[in-house]
């Protein structure tokens, strides 16, 4: 009797102390995004007491990720990364596979941090592919969330246009979800989608959608910040003066709240853009100059190859060519050590424009060709990544279908067995045949004539090409054409004469002044060179017999048709080039 007390006593007074403190890690958890660091003094505090206290794994577990993410807030991304590693580890150990994902979304993070994308993407794949699997909507939320807005980054926007939107309609169910683990703030999946539409060109939807997440319970602290300085930075895009600025003001009285060195400096380089945009260069040249002395300091090579950039931008755009030139060949020798192409492609853009505006075409053409090249290697960078992640998942489903194989019939099965499966099928003919007199009594209805939808536009035709083609396997060559150098009315003589020429199922779009696209669907590149000699017959006459430079590119499994454009760009290009060195 007396030891039922005692163990009666003890699960009196462990319940509470578990309430307790699945308690406090929810309130953790609502305030890790919105103050890092006040979190992470506290979980040290949690850590402490719980070392002496009998809890579960699961709680332990929950606290190291609310632990990796506090890091990666504060830019820690070393710690994050380890401590995620060796959590992520741990949960496998104890068969609590529904956290993997959890901490494979926090490493990915502080790689995108680091710049590393090849290892982000990597991460984020099995991440997303193991929220499905555990039906984790919150995790799922997460990786989709960060895969989206690297796919923003290199400019793959069908892809973080995808993904945004999945993150999107999945959100209410984080809410619902049990247990509750972690979740990004949905201010921030708002952000995401507006930036990608703010790189479309659609300003006025993107500021609309960002505007959304300013009166969000969520918007505290740092996502408040955050969401200021993008929404000031779309506001100025779109126009709105006014609102841009009263964003900028609310956000400066807002920087002492940061409670990190890093965080500070990281909000300085976003505040130094828009003030450049605004036209405060001096403005934006200090606190460029007070970041980066921050990343400096604490060795943050990613943060400083764009305040680097970003501030060779501005002095370029000040007539301090020597300077501007300098700081930017800075930040390209940080991305050419750390093989970041995506960030050069931003650099020698830049140094393109500058030179073609003061009237130096040849530098100009030069950092063009290595803004392509940069391009291309960074696509080449990210294929074979997609390549590895797509046999990683095949062998994944390969081996689910081995596991899930039907098991073989046994032929000694009882006689019984055999009756009852009869019954079933007997039943099943009967209420088939049923169905189908009822069917033949009813009277018919004439068939509802579907609405049609709207004519989809060129650019979506080929779009629509491009994933048919990936699906049923058949080959897509684009071609491009250049008419820069011809007459507006010599342009208009070329389409016509283009449309007539080109086959029934080729596509063709006339996107700017420099840019014609014929799209060759069942097309091998060695049928487009034939087709391209016959098109040149054509150009040639309007161009006074010169030769005709046209780029080509094959359609491979990743591309968009932005990017199958770039290659066919590059290809041009380098096609133009070896004539001028003949």
């Amino acid at each position: 009797m007396d030891f039922r007390l005692i163990v009666l006593s003890l699960s009196l007074w462990l319940i509470p102390a578990y309430g307790d403190t699945m308690t406090e890690l929810d309130e953790l958890a609502q305030t890790v995004y919105q103050y890092p660091n006040k979190t992470l003094t506290q979980i040290s505090a949690l850590e402490q007491r719980l070392d002496q206290e009998a809890t579960s794994e699961e709680n332990r577990l929950r606290l190291s990720l609310l632990k990796c993410e506090a890091f990666v807030q504060l830019g820690e991304n070393e710690a994050a990364i380890n401590l995620g590693r060796m959590s992520e580890a741990k949960a496998k150990s104890l068969k609590l596979n529904q956290l993997s994902p959890y901490f494979l979304n926090c490493m990915a993070a502080a790689y995108i941090d680091y710049g590393d994308l090849r290892q982000a993407l990597t991460l984020l794949d099995s991440a997303i592919y193991l929220s499905r699997e555990q039906q984790q909507p919150q995790s799922l939320v997460n990786g989709l969330m960060l895969r989206g807005k690297i796919d923003t980054h290199i400019e793959s926007q069908s892809s973080a246009l995808e993904d945004l939107r999945l993150a999107q309609d999945i959100y209410p169910d984080t809410e619902k979800q049990r247990p509750q683990w972690l979740t990004p703030p949905r201010p921030y999946v708002q952000l995401a989608m507006a930036e990608l539409l703010r790189t479309k060109g659609l300003y006025n939807q993107a500021f609309n959608n960002a505007k959304g997440a300013l009166d969000s319970e969520q918007t505290t602290g740092k996502v408040r910040l955050t969401v200021l300085l993008t929404l000031a930075k779309i506001a100025h895009y779109n126009q709105e003066v006014k609102f841009r600025d009263d964003m900028v003001l609310e956000a400066k009285i807002l920087l002492p709240e940061l409670a990190t060195a890093t965080e500070l400096a990281e909000s300085y380089t976003q505040l130094a853009e828009i003030e450049f945009l605004r036209g405060n260069d001096k403005s934006a040249i200090q606190l460029l100059n007070i970041a980066l002395n921050t990343f400096d300091k604490q060795k943050k090579i990613n943060d400083s190859l764009r305040a680097n950039r970003l501030l060779a931008n501005i002095q370029l755009a000040n007539g301090e060519q020597a300077l501007g030139t300098e700081l930017m060949q800075k930040a390209i020798a940080i991305g050419e050590r750390t093989n970041q192409f995506d960030e050069l492609v931003y650099c020698y853009g830049i140094l393109s424009r500058y030179f073609a505006d003061i009237g130096q075409y040849k530098d100009a053409y030069q950092y063009q060709l290595k803004r392509f090249e940069m391009a291309q290697r960074s696509y080449e960078f990210l294929k074979d990544t997609r390549l590895l992640q797509i046999k990683a998942q095949l062998g994944r489903y390969q081996q689910l279908a081995q596991d899930n194989q039907p098991k073989p019939i046994k032929l000694d099965a009882h006689i019984s067995d055999s009756y009852g499966l009869i019954g079933i099928l007997v039943l099943f003919l009967l209420l088939t045949l049923f169905i189908l007199l009822n069917r033949i009594r009813m009277p018919k209805t004439p068939l509802q004539v579907s609405q049609r939808d709207e004519p989809m536009s060129t650019q979506e035709k080929m779009e629509a090409l491009l994933t048919s083609a990936k699906q049923i396997g058949f080959p897509i060559t684009i071609l491009l054409i250049n008419p820069s150098h011809l007459a507006k009315a010599d342009v208009d003589r070329l389409l016509t004469r283009l449309s007539q020429k080109i086959r029934q199922q080729d596509i063709l779009l006339s996107t700017s002044a420099d840019q014609i696209l014929i799209m060759l669907p069942f097309t091998s590149l060695a049928g487009a060179q034939l087709i391209a000699r016959q098109l040149s017959a054509i150009i040639e006459p309007l161009q006074n017999g010169a030769r005709v430079s046209m780029g080509m590119a094959v359609m491979q499994h990743h591309d968009t048709l932005s990017s199958l454009v770039k290659r066919a760009s590059v290809d041009q290009l380098s096609k133009y080039s070896g004539q001028q060195a003949h």
